[in-house]
């Protein structure tokens, strides 16, 4: 899936997900990766591994979506973890003091 400034490769082998990103993860661009991930949860995946190491850009609406992901995952007995981060990706989360929520620190 393409998104104007995001290329998402989704691979779902259930139980599990991984979700790669590249390229600028904003408001516009999180939409597609909501909807991917959705699509991997109603395929039976209940573990997704994302991967944004490719990321060069993100913004809060990025963070809000996979915090979203993470809650409604964890209420469902699910998991969601970072596979791959890239530099920008893992200061944000440091500044937004979510590194300790997803496990990055």
């Amino acid at each position: 899936m393409w998104c104007v400034d995001l290329a998402i490769d989704l691979t779902v082998d259930p139980p599990t997900a991984t979700l790669a990103t590249n390229g600028e993860l904003d408001i516009f661009s999180a939409r597609d990766v909501v909807i991917s991930l959705r699509d991997a949860m109603t395929l039976g995946c209940s573990r997704i591994v994302i991967d944004v190491s490719g990321v060069s850009f993100v913004d809060a609406s990025a963070l809000g979506v996979f915090a979203r992901l993470k809650a409604v995952l964890d209420a469902g007995g699910g998991t969601m973890e970072f596979g791959a981060v890239s530099p920008r990706f893992q200061r944000l989360c440091s500044i937004a003091r979510l590194d300790d929520v997803f496990g990055l620190s």
